[in-house]
């Protein structure tokens, strides 16, 4: 695998000839501070964004979601490139497994905490816990790096499962994907699951204008094998483009596919500390942000199962049609069951059943929905005719008492 393919994968397409992690190629527009994760902490950091407008956001109405959660109390692991500790990112434990770099090699996992628990990510206040699994995607093994493979995600999983008694995690970010399916993964997916975790990854990217092998081959039917995203009990998460441009172009067709979410102009920040702004349009970023809706899920309704948090965010996206639990065939493999709302998914009456079964979506009365808004109360006493009303009801009263003592004043 040739280094240069793969260090064109990690600041554009990110899709190696073989294992990857899912940023996307960039789009046409200019940024004046890009997220790039060929930014490390060692990076000369220059000056910030100066966008004020996050138009990911915008279109899934994180900031109308963010009245009502922030993802205080959630934690969600970030398997990844590992986490820097950048301004305003609450990152309350780390770990990695054996042989990965003491340092930071990539600030692929650093853009992707970003964009789930930052200062200006979806949910704010949520806790993130760093799962390191590889270096770098041109990680030169000769010199001991760690380049990201199946058995990375598999050790990165298994440490999850081993701190969650002490870490609590309910979310767990996989912005990573390999072509080839492995039994030894889809084994180390199903104990993850089992624990009552939402399992978030990336349902995998197009590379434009590449004639590369990048390993992941759509079929005749539109279906590319994408893990771990198709395996059972994972929200695969593809990305939209804005307008109708043709998703195609940026992601790849895959039937396991259960939502999208745009990317373009959405805020992180670099691994050196400068706050940046997304210019792709990658699954690996769109992963995040769906993370970071699930976290706001959690905080919103912290009984639910994992299947009925899944079932809402999908019964709630743009022009959503409930598909009753294991129908997918409304589904199509760019987008799944189509763009995440974030405020609809916190709002929406949505009932579900605990296997994750939408039943119905007519609006019903719930404690845990958001509530109406209060009666305006009425001061009784602040109009002239709410006056003459009780000058009224005065006057009855003493007329009413007067006739009754009547008998008892004619004794006397």
């Amino acid at each position: 695998m040739a280094r240069s393919l793969l260090r064109t994968s990690l600041a554009g397409g990110l899709l190696a000839a073989s294992v990857v992690s899912l940023g996307a190629a960039p789009a046409a527009a200019d940024h004046d501070a890009p997220c790039l994760p060929g930014e490390v902490p060692e990076s000369e950091r220059l000056a910030d964004t100066h966008t004020k407008d996050n138009l990911a956001f915008e279109r899934m109405h994180v900031e109308r979601a963010q009245e009502l959660a922030t993802g205080r109390g959630v934690k969600v692991a970030v398997i990844d490139s590992g986490v820097v500790g950048v301004e305003g990112l609450a990152v309350t434990g780390r770990t990695a497994i054996p042989g990965v770099a003491s340092g930071f090699l990539s600030g692929h996992g650093t853009i992707v905490a970003g964009l789930i628990a930052g200062p200006r990510g979806v949910a704010p206040d949520a806790e993130v816990f760093d799962v390191k699994v590889y270096d770098a995607d041109d990680a030169d093994t000769t010199q001991g790096e760690r380049a990201l493979t199946s058995a990375g995600i598999v050790a990165g999983i298994d440490a999850v499962i081993a701190a969650q008694p002490q870490q609590q995690v309910d979310i767990v970010n996989i912005s990573l994907a390999v072509p080839t399916a492995d039994p030894k993964l889809e084994a180390a997916v199903a104990r993850l699951v089992a624990l009552d975790v939402v399992v978030v990854a990336a349902a995998g990217n197009a590379e434009p204008g590449s004639d590369s092998d990048t390993g992941f081959k759509g079929t005749p039917d539109s279906d590319a094998d994408v893990f771990p995203a198709d395996y059972p009990g994972v929200l695969a998460v593809s990305a939209s483009p804005p307008g109708d441009e043709n998703p195609s172009t940026y992601v790849l067709p895959n039937r396991d596919t259960d939502v999208a979410a745009p990317t373009l102009g959405a805020i992180s920040a670099n691994a050196n500390g400068q706050v940046c702004e997304v210019g792709e349009i990658a699954t690996s970023w769109a992963t995040a942000e769906v993370s970071g809706i699930m976290a706001l899920l959690r905080q919103r309704f912290p009984r639910a199962t994992p299947a009925q948090l899944v079932a809402r965010l999908e019964a709630t996206t743009e022009g959503a049609v409930a598909r009753g639990g294991e129908d997918r065939t409304l589904d199509n493999p760019w987008s799944g069951a189509g763009v995440v709302q974030a405020r609809d998914a916190l709002t929406r009456e949505v009932t579900v059943g605990r296997q994750g079964r939408v039943e119905t979506t007519e609006r019903e009365t719930r404690a845990d929905a958001e509530a109406p808004p209060a009666p305006q109360r009425i001061d009784l006493f602040s109009t002239p005719r709410a006056i003459l009303l009780w000058s009224g009801l005065v006057a009855g009263a003493l007329l009413a008492l007067v006739v009754m003592l009547r008998p008892l004043l004619r004794r006397t």
